[in-house]
């Protein structure tokens, strides 16, 4: 088996070109102003409201993802109420829930999406339901209509994570047109970053304003504090980076699209590893292939693969695992996920990341099926 001289990580953050970054840094500098809604966070959120087709009034930024989500978990009133979501999703879903006096329930994922079902979550929907949390795992949009539908049908909120969803669309509507609010990370991890940052995009405008007093303590003026607000609000530092990559975002789909054509092909003849294609998950698909997962057999074959990529110096991710309920704040919904648990066990995130070769791909796609064979 090849040995890579340099680690290749699991993913790596697009870095600007660092000229036209200074040009942004001086303009800070002229500016003056650091915080407190400044001239290139409202720049960004302009941006951010025409990339995906909505109005500045629908989109906030925050300091990062999870702040967002527990934001607008405050602003939807869940306090007090049971909200149905997946494990297979990163911690911070399931920590936003339950850090605004919410619980978190667990329902089943989809095999083949591995985004929480509708089918299992309407399973679980009480009168204590409030709201349904599905996730967009690794970009891949959840059944969007179905939980319309269900959403309609029980009178709850659908509240997406769409953390790993930037960019993707569904019939050319952009993935943040369904359901009534949406969570972006723009985590140095993802496609679309800003070094640290998230956004919030929301169907009803009026709750903008309270957003906006809860980002900043919920502070009105010099004498007013009418909620328990906390520091959530981008700085100008974090909103330049979001606009310098947001100049060239086109560049990086189109980059891990190609990587993930190359891993595609270099599994073709493997029948020992499912290479998830999504655009197949639906005709009117337009994905951003965000993250390359792979499933194996079963947990000891994953492990034992994860285990002999780094002795080769390929750094992959066994994302999501644990599931939730394997942690000790959800332990109450252990083995309630059967779906969930067997994907958990089985995959594995490959490499990605623009200025990944085509060729480092399918080199470490030939590594994988060398150390199966």
């Amino acid at each position: 088996m090849k040995k890579f001289t340099d680690p290749i990580l699991v993913t790596r953050p697009y870095f600007p070109d660092l000229e036209s970054f200074k040009r942004g840094l001086e303009e800070i500098w002229q500016n003056k102003w650091l915080s407190n809604n400044g001239p290139l966070v409202q720049r960004l959120e302009a941006k951010l409201a025409e990339y995906m087709g909505t109005r500045i009034s629908n989109v906030s930024t925050f300091v990062n993802g999870t702040l967002a989500l527990e934001i607008g978990f405050q602003t939807m009133g869940l306090f007090g109420a049971d909200v149905i979501t997946t494990p297979f999703t990163f911690v911070a879903t399931a920590h936003a829930l339950k850090r605004i006096g919410a619980t978190p329930v667990f329902a089943d994922i989809d095999a083949k999406s591995f985004c929480l079902s509708p089918a299992e979550a309407e399973k679980h929907i009480t009168h204590r339901t409030r709201a349904i949390v599905p996730v967009h795992v690794y970009g891949h949009p959840c059944d969007v209509e179905g939980f319309e539908r269900l959403g309609r049908k029980c009178g709850v909120k659908i509240i997406y994570d769409a953390a790993h969803a930037f960019g993707v669309k569904i019939g050319g509507k952009d993935i943040s047109a369904f359901g009534d609010m949406s969570m972006f990370s723009l985590h140095p991890t993802k496609l679309f970053h800003s070094a640290e940052g998230g956004v919030l995009v929301f169907k009803d405008a009026k709750l903008q304003r309270k957003m906006t007093q809860l980002r900043n303590f919920a502070i009105m003026d010099e004498v007013r504090c009418i909620d328990v607000g906390t520091n959530a609000k981008m700085n100008e530092m974090c909103a330049l980076m979001g606009l310098e990559c947001f100049s060239v975002i086109d560049k990086l789909i189109a980059s891990r699209a190609e990587i993930h054509a190359a891993y595609e092909k270099a599994f073709a003849d493997c029948p020992e590893v499912y290479f998830p294609d999504p655009a197949t998950l639906r005709g009117d698909l337009t994905p951003n292939y965000a993250y390359c997962p792979i499933l194996v057999k079963d947990f000891d074959t994953r492990e034992m693969l994860y285990a002999k990529l780094k002795e080769c110096n390929i750094f992959t991710r066994r994302y999501f695992y644990p599931l939730l309920t394997d942690f000790d704040p959800y332990i109450y919904g252990k083995d309630s996920c059967p779906v969930a648990r067997e994907i958990a066990g089985r995959v594995l995130t490959l490499p990605t990341y623009y200025g990944l070769s085509v060729d480092t791909a399918t080199e470490i796609a030939e590594t994988v099926k060398e150390i199966l064979r």
